[in-house]
């Protein structure tokens, strides 16, 4: 009879550890490493432009190797896959500030959200000629 209540005992005491062990609400873990990991991918990028209408295409998002806080953008505004703008990111934030590719004037920021699988964007671009207000969403 002990034994068995030792057995029991020992089981349960097992099964406690393991459930102790394994986690259980992964969402509100803050991942320990880069933040800008969250924005490195090949996107699908649904723009609306106030001069160009809206359009669909492919926007690739890497990290800037050269500075630890930037990510690098290419083809952000369809300014071409060989082309790059820079963002700075903070957080769930990322901010383009003003630079020229192109000949176009471009600045905005964005927000990704907390799935890490949308960036809703806003920005501008001076054409020269116009400002161009334009919203985007990001989505992989």
């Amino acid at each position: 009879m002990k034994n068995i209540i030792r057995s029991a005992f020992i089981i349960s005491l097992l099964a406690m550890l393991i459930y102790a062990c394994n986690p259980n609400d992964t969402n509100n873990i803050t991942p320990t490493g880069d933040p800008r990991a969250n924005f490195v991918g090949t996107w699908s990028c649904n723009e609306t432009s106030h001069l160009n209408g809206s359009s669909a295409f492919s926007v690739g998002i890497t990290l800037n190797q050269n500075n630890t806080a930037q990510v690098l953008l290419s083809n952000f505004y369809q300014i071409g896959t060989s082309q790059s703008i820079y963002g700075i990111v903070a957080n769930n934030n990322v901010t383009v500030p003003g630079q020229t590719v192109n000949t176009l004037n471009i600045r905005g920021s964005g927000n990704i959200n907390s799935s890490h699988n949308q960036i809703t964007w806003n920005y501008y671009v001076n054409t020269g000629a116009d400002i161009d207000t334009c919203s985007a969403v990001f989505s992989k």
